[in-house]
């Protein structure tokens, strides 16, 4: 397998690479344009490389930007996360919990989705406004799944 996963790998070359995936030119990677990447380059699996774009989909767009693939290849990071099996599952179970709750699918959750969240918890439902303002990173008013991750303190 070719490794991608250097701080020193230069940037033409990161570049080269998103846009051999980048198949329409819009400047991001979308959900098919990932899994290429991921399956075609790094040999995942279809469920596996989407639950590795729903973990570097920082902002929860659906898609990956090419700060967002810059960031996870040169954080040295790799793929650990689904190399090791207790990490994995972990991930998987986060990733199914998030998917119940991302009922349309926009790989995010806005306040009334994670009010649900926390009610299904058992935890304050009142105050998802500030859990999500709490939450929320990059203030895009919504939470995405590496924030959810986070929250829920798995990984």
């Amino acid at each position: 397998m070719v490794s991608y996963f250097n701080e020193n790998t230069p940037d033409i070359v990161l570049r080269s690479l998103f846009t051999k995936f980048d198949s329409d030119g819009s400047g991001t990677l979308t959900k098919n344009e990932t899994s290429n990447f991921l399956i075609n380059d790094l040999g995942f699996d279809n469920e596996t490389a989407e639950e590795c774009l729903l973990i570097h989909d920082n902002d929860g767009s659906g898609t990956m930007s090419y700060e967002e693939f810059t960031t996870w290849l040169h954080s040295g990071e790799g793929t650990r996360q689904f190399d090791d099996a207790s990490t994995y599952y972990k991930i998987h179970a986060a990733v199914k919990m998030f998917k119940k709750y991302d009922t349309d699918g926009k790989d995010s959750l806005d306040v009334s989705k994670f009010r649900k969240v926390l009610e299904d918890m058992n935890e304050d439902a009142i105050d998802a406004e500030k859990a999500i303002k709490a939450l929320d990173t990059d203030g895009n008013g919504v939470i995405s799944f590496p924030e959810f991750l986070k929250w829920l303190h798995w990984v």
